[in-house]
């Protein structure tokens, strides 16, 4: 076997420890987060380890239901288990050759199918609030989904390739394509999207001391489902490293520091960039966040015309 494939027990195996590594260090990030947020609003903020806290308070707690239905009980469920398992996706550990990483578009319908369990756990639940957070969850669906795949297919356009590994290699290669950078900035752009932090978590406006989609959820299901939103920004962040600047964790003298600089740069990312766009910026009203999502899928659509334009 080429020494750039893994094989399959490995890739499983790492399949494995990218998803218990997402989901124990999400919280973490989450909670240094608000501690930056804190300090921009000059308030002490609650200790680092608060989302661990806050994850434990609610798994002892009982699991209320307000409807008999099917939807609502595995909504949470299938939230959390799409993500990590997108996540696990994403090639983390070398080598970075052919045959490691999932699939491009597989990775993008398991992130679809997570949102959309969140639609669902909201129109389920019966309550106004959360068919309203259901509906503008529905919302930035539509706007950054055809962001996020075009981000990617973009690459995978130049990569000739749409496995997640073969597009990382790709980007390990000599010289840069106008196109990815051009794909890159739209995903950036769409980033604060995509996990929902402000001024774009309009899911919960008007409602976010009900909870938005989540408002009937108590207990573990929405333990499952605060998790889920920790670690949004982790995979996302780890998407956005490991596709597009795989060469900030590659060619490091050992091995096992390739995964440690990768999460460093995603944990830099998030909170020095998400966290700070947070904290310094008032909510969007859905219109305005319709046409910034317009304006960004125009860039991802206008990096994609020009990888399949370009000779190759």
């Amino acid at each position: 076997m080429d020494s750039s494939q893994m094989s399959p027990w490995m890739a499983g195996l790492g399949a494995v420890l990218s998803m218990l590594l997402i989901a124990a260090l999400c919280p973490l990030l989450e909670g240094l987060m608000r501690k930056l947020r804190a300090f921009i609003h000059s308030r002490k903020g609650p200790p680092i380890i608060q989302p661990y806290l806050d994850l434990a308070k609610l798994l002892i707690k009982e699991d209320l239901r307000v409807s008999p239905s099917v939807l609502l009980r595995a909504g949470p469920f299938v939230f959390l288990g799409a993500t990590l398992l997108a996540g696990s996706l994403i090639p983390l550990w070398p080598p970075y050759g052919a045959g490691y990483g999932g699939d491009a578009l597989v990775l993008a319908y398991l992130l679809a199918l997570a949102t959309a369990s969140v639609i669902i756990t909201g129109m389920a639940s019966r309550s106004p609030y959360s068919v309203v957070g259901a509906s503008r969850e529905t919302v930035l669906m539509v706007g950054t989904e055809p962001t996020l795949v075009l981000a990617l297919l973009v690459v995978a356009v130049n990569a000739r390739s749409l496995r997640l590994g073969d597009l990382a290699g790709f980007q390990l290669q000599p010289g840069t394509e106008p196109s990815v950078v051009i794909a890159a900035v739209a995903y950036l752009l769409a980033l604060q999207v995509l996990v929902a932090k402000i001024p774009f978590d309009i899911a919960e406006a008007e409602t976010e001391i009900m909870g938005g989609p989540f408002t009937e959820l108590s207990g573990p299901s929405l333990a499952l489902c605060k998790l889920t939103m920790f670690a949004k920004p982790l995979v996302f962040g780890l998407l956005f490293v490991q596709v597009f600047v795989p060469w900030l964790s590659a060619g490091l003298p050992w091995p096992w520091l390739g995964p440690v600089a990768a999460l460093a740069a995603v944990f830099a990312i998030n909170v020095l960039a998400v966290a700070v766009i947070d904290a310094l910026n008032p909510r969007l009203r859905v219109d305005q966040a319709v046409g910034y999502m317009a304006a960004i899928g125009t860039i991802a659509a206008t990096a994609m015309a020009y990888a399949a334009l370009a000779p190759k």
